[in-house]
């Protein structure tokens, strides 16, 4: 139905209507009854016109009403039920635009749904802390990290964020970004029982006629424990390292001055340098091994009878043995068979007889026993001896750390590497240690080795 069949429609019904006025009139006056019942005929089919008229005008307006709420849904981003017009309708054309702007913006809005839907959840797995703050100071949104990183859950809701953040370093970074509209990056320490540092970036991000704030945090106490730890170890092996060269320079140069012609002192003062270049040459030694664990190493794996295996590394310790009145059992059984590598087996059994022997008591005993479980076998060595403080467990593993000689009351030589070489040794076969111990009681040290079930299999470790 078009506007103009309307108002065609409209005239053939007043047309109708003025007909049948005429005819009645010119019946009522000739006293002609035929004319009258003319009348009456036209004034029905003008009824009937009438009564089709407005109902072709009701569907129009609806039509057009319909027309008009489409277009408000589509301008709010709403869904809108298609229109369906009869072909002959001049408002068809406008009705099928209408329905292909609906079914486009319904696809662009489901792209852009599940494009946010994918950068939330890679925001949201990201390993660095996101918030996004709007130009009136509100979150309007935060990742999972974040939370973390900030300690308290973060609602989703629109809110300020100093409802978040409690930090005044980071407070004082993100309202210098609001002041001067102008990107800031700082290192920011938390405050809290355990030390935590965050590399905070705040960016300014100008809209058309807005801006937003974006908070980007990634926790970086590794690479500062790393670059703490770095520095710690150069400054423990540069002192380490100039106590013997001190001593064998100074006894050197005491010796150039005339102490050699007593002979007497020559033969104390070259022990006392043939002692500290042994010790020398075991801190160097250390240092070297460390760097080679660190770079990676091929580790050659092959079947041992452990308790003949131990017995031939023990051989080697019968003067230390003899000399501290300490005995040694190897309580390993002879059918035990394990799949290692000897070098890195030996030296980590080296160390841990050496300690055990070294912090024991006169006419003490060392244990060397043997169990195993599903996924690894397990080397005990136990000794009788002074026992390690609670205080210093925690901390036995680090470089160049050695415990309190004032609570062991025991003086000790030693470069401090040994118990670190022994975990980086341990951790980069795939294993753990664990240690025991009880003051005046003794110390057991276990080491738990992974089964390894082929023995021609590659091992390779790099860091």
């Amino acid at each position: 139905m078009t506007l103009s069949k309307i108002y065609k429609q409209i005239l053939t019904v007043v047309i109708l209507s003025i007909a049948t006025l005429a005819v009645l009139f010119y019946g009522f006056t000739s006293g002609n009854l035929g004319w009258a019942d003319l009348a009456l005929l036209l004034a029905l089919v003008d009824a009937i016109a009438g009564i089709i008229l407005i109902i072709q005008y009701r569907q129009h307006d609806k039509l057009l009403k319909q027309l008009q709420i489409m277009t408000e849904n589509i301008v709010h981003h709403q869904p809108a039920v298609p229109l369906f017009v009869e072909p002959d309708n001049p408002l068809k054309g406008v009705a099928d635009q209408l329905n292909e702007l609906q079914s486009r913006q319904q696809d662009e809005g489901k792209s852009i749904r599940n494009s946010n839907a994918e950068l939330i959840t890679i925001l949201s797995s990201l390993p660095v802390g996101v918030m996004v703050i709007d130009s009136t100071h509100d979150v309007i949104f935060a990742n999972h990290k974040m939370s973390v990183m900030l300690g308290r859950d973060i609602l989703t809701q629109v809110h300020p964020y100093t409802q978040d953040i409690r930090n005044y370093q980071l407070l004082s970074l993100i309202e210098n970004v609001y002041d001067s509209h102008k990107s800031q990056q700082e290192e920011i320490q938390s405050v809290g029982a355990t030390s935590v540092t965050w590399d905070t970036s705040v960016v300014f991000n100008q809209l058309e006629n807005d801006f937003h704030i974006l908070v980007i945090m990634y926790d970086i106490s590794d690479i500062i424990n790393v670059k703490q730890m770095q520095i710690d170890f150069l400054r423990n092996a540069s002192h380490e390292l100039k106590t013997p060269i001190t001593a064998i320079s100074g006894f050197t140069k005491t010796l150039l001055g005339g102490a050699m012609d007593d002979k007497k002192s020559l033969v104390e003062f070259l022990k006392i340098i043939d002692q500290q270049s042994d010790q020398l040459a075991s801190l160097v030694q250390d240092i070297l091994t460390i760097s080679h664990i660190q770079n990676g190493t091929n580790y050659h794996y092959k079947p041992l009878a452990l308790h003949d295996f131990i017995d031939a590394e023990l051989a080697s310790y019968q003067s230390m043995i003899q000399g501290n009145h300490v005995s040694i059992h190897n309580q390993v059984p002879e059918h035990v068979e394990v799949i290692a590598d000897t070098t890195t087996l030996t030296r980590i059994l080296r160390n841990l007889v050496s300690n055990a022997v070294k912090y024991n008591r006169p006419n003490g005993e060392v244990n060397i026993t043997y169990s195993d479980n599903d996924s690894y076998w397990q080397l005990h060595v136990s000794d009788t001896g002074i026992g390690i403080a609670q205080k210093d467990i925690s901390r036995l593993f680090e470089r160049f750390y050695r415990a309190d000689d004032s609570r062991t009351k025991q003086k000790v030589s030693g470069t401090g590497l040994g118990l670190s070489i022994v975990k980086e040794m341990v951790d980069a076969v795939g294993g753990t240690i664990d240690v025991k111990s009880q003051r005046g009681v003794g110390s057991t040290f276990t080491v738990n080795f992974p089964i390894v079930k082929d023995r021609n299999q590659p091992n390779t470790q790099t860091d």
